[in-house]
Formats: C-alpha cells, sequence, structure tokens
C-alpha cells in the first residue's frame, strides 16, 4: 500500500530541487524575444499562429529550468552538503538521490529533443539555443571553479532571448533581429549576471568561504564573522559601490527605448505613463539593492527575501518594454502569472509567501 505522506514528501521535494517557484518566469523568457519580434515587424497585431510559436517555446523554458536547476544541485552536491543551513535541500537531505537527479537530466534531455523534432525551429535558431545552452552547461559544470562563471550563466540567457526572436522569425543573421530584442537579451544578460556574482553568491558567502571557494564578492572582501545566530556580515564601502554602479548601468539599458524613442516606439504609445512605470520599478530596485549592500547580519533567509523583492521588479522590466506594443492583456499575463506563481508555491511548499522554495 503506497503511503500517500511518503508519497506527497516525494513529490514537494523534486518540486524544490527543480526550483518551481520560478519556472513561469524562466519558462516566459525565450517568448520574450518572440513577442518582441511579432509587435516590431507586425504593427503591433500578433498574429493567429502566435500560439503556435509560443507553446514550443514555453516548453523550451520550461525544460531548460528544470534541467539547469537539476544539474546545479547535483554539482554543487559536495559543497551544500557541508553547510547546516542548507541540510534542507532535497539532494543533500536525501529526499531525492543522486541517480533520481540524473534520471531526471537524462528525461528533460529526451523531452527536449522531442520538441525541437515536432517544432520547425530554423537553422539560426537553433544555432543560438546550442550557444546559449552550451554556456549554461558550462557555468554549471565549473560555476565553483572559476571566479568570473557568472558570465557564462549570463551570456545563456542572452543567446535564449535571440533564439526566441530568430524562431518566431526566420531571419538570414543574427544582425536582422530588431534592437528591441537586443535590448531586452541585454538587460536579462545584466539581472542573471547580477543575480548570480553578486546577490547569489552573497547569500551564500558563510557556506562558500568555509568550503574555500573563491567568488566574486571576496574580491572585495566581503565575509562572514562570528557564529550563532548573529553573525555580522562584513561588506566594504567599495563593493557597495561598485554594485550600486552596475545596478544603475543596467537600469540606464532599460530606459534606452525611451531615451531613443523614435527607433523603438510610434506617435501612439503613452510615453509618460511607460516612463513613470520604469521610474517605478527603478526605485523599488534600488532600494531593495541599497538595502542588501547594508545588511548588518547575515541571515541567508532574510537576505533573500530582500533580493526576492529586486529579481521580481527587475523582471518586470521586459513586459513593461513591450506592453506599449503587446497590448494590455498579454503585459498582464507576463507580469501576474509569475508572480502570483511565485507567491502560491512559496506559500504551499515554504509556508512563507517570499520565502523561496528551495
Amino acid at each position: 500500500m503506497i503511503n500517500m505522506t511518503s508519497l506527497k514528501n516525494k513529490i514537494k521535494a523534486y518540486l524544490r530541487l527543480i526550483r518551481i517557484h520560478t519556472i513561469i518566469a524562466t519558462a516566459l523568457t525565450p517568448s520574450l524575444g518572440a513577442f518582441a519580434t511579432y509587435s516590431v515587424l507586425k504593427d503591433k497585431l500578433i498574429p493567429d499562429d502566435i500560439i503556435q510559436i509560443f507553446i514550443p517555446l514555453f516548453l523550451v523554458g520550461i525544460i531548460i529550468h528544470i534541467f539547469g536547476e537539476i544539474l546545479n544541485d547535483y554539482m554543487d552536491y559536495d559543497i551544500d552538503k557541508a553547510n547546516i543551513e542548507l541540510s534542507e535541500k532535497p539532494l543533500v537531505s536525501g529526499d531525492v538521490s543522486k541517480k533520481g537527479a540524473l534520471i531526471g537530466l537524462v528525461l528533460c534531455l529526451i523531452f527536449l529533443i522531442i520538441v525541437f523534432i515536432f517544432s520547425h525551429f530554423s537553422n539560426l535558431s537553433i544555432l543560438l539555443f546550442i550557444i546559449g545552452a552550451t554556456t549554461g552547461i558550462i557555468y554549471q559544470l565549473i560555476s565553483k571553479k572559476w571566479l568570473h562563471s557568472a558570465v557564462l550563466i549570463a551570456s545563456y540567457v542572452y543567446f535564449i532571448i535571440l533564439f526566441g526572436a530568430a524562431y518566431a522569425k526566420p531571419y538570414d543573421n543574427i544582425l536582422s533581429i530588431p534592437p528591441l530584442v537586443y535590448v531586452l537579451s541585454i538587460l536579462g544578460f545584466f539581472q542573471l549576471w547580477i543575480n548570480t556574482a553578486i546577490l547569489g553568491h552573497l547569500k551564500d558567502i558563510k557556506n562558500d568561504s568555509e568550503y574555500g571557494v573563491k567568488t566574486f564578492p571576496m574580491i572585495f572582501r566581503v565575509k562572514v564573522e562570528g557564529e550563532g545566530k548573529t553573525p555580522k556580515l562584513i561588506i566594504p564601502m567599495g563593493f557597495r559601490t561598485f554594485v550600486i554602479f552596475i545596478q544603475i548601468i543596467n537600469l540606464i539599458v532599460a530606459f534606452l527605448p525611451i531615451i531613443f524613442y523614435n527607433k523603438f516606439y510610434d506617435g501612439s504609445v503613452n510615453l509618460f505613463l511607460l516612463s513613470f512605470s520604469l521610474i517605478v520599478l527603478s526605485i523599488i530596485i534600488l532600494v531593495s539593492m541599497i538595502k542588501t549592500m547594508w545588511f548588518k547580519i547575515f541571515v541567508r533567509n532574510k537576505l533573500m527575501k530582500v533580493m526576492a523583492v529586486r529579481e521580481i521588479a527587475t523582471y518586470f522590466f521586459a513586459p513593461v518594454l513591450l506592453s506599449p506594443l503587446i497590448g494590455g492583456v498579454m503585459t498582464l499575463i507576463y507580469i501576474f502569472f509569475p508572480l502570483i506563481w511565485f507567491i502560491i508555491v512559496n506559500k504551499l511548499i515554504s509556508g512563507d509567501p517570499m520565502r523561496a522554495a528551495i
């Protein structure tokens, strides 16, 4: 007889392993490039066959999300196992076996091949996908061995957005892709680099330093001092200044479509509403980043909550920039579907809507 409690716990463990709380945001990433392409080239009219484009890209996004998260935990197993704060992670706790993780990776590859076989991907889109996937996989393999490996995972999202654009429209070469797609790709690059090289390594700074792993913040002498419930988080002013500067550069990229208005939009776009939305998001992002950089006590869960606010606000940049071109309904879907999913899943799995379900 099947033990239902044991089965539920096993299912929950696998959902935590694949970071189910952010799967929708990742799955929508390739289609951002597709929608940007269609909206620019088709005079704002989303064609009837957009669903035929959207579904394969959404499926590819889901598969690469699951593959990446499983591979990440598999490669970090020894390091995570040494940290008592990460003892509840599915692989470390034994709720998911390493063999089960490997089976998950193989299944992802099989499903990915099936999607590509039954979808009409152009040669350029396949090439861009291979480049993006390769950089992502290499990152997972060497992330703890190369100090600047975050560039690889950031490059992954850059090429995945271009991949979506190339699938929506069979371009002859990469230079034919509309400028708006490149803005989205650069935003994605910055966001993932900041999330990984800075914020990701900051929340793991204690564990990484104890295990002997040298990460980007350590170059600036970021460290944790003391033991117990209130260890001090030491963040030098040089690191704070650098991070805020990079974040401001990221925000400037987001405003390029407004700065060069005529190259991206036409006269029907409500420039005031668009600018106001981006300014509000920028304030939220900057305040969250400043609050993160001025943390005095190292409490990983509290750090992750503040980081989650910034990550959500940063994600909103893409649909807001596309909103004048794709319409209100699609904008709301891109904004609220991942957010509602994030909150509900976290509440169900971790009990806290703003605590990542990992």
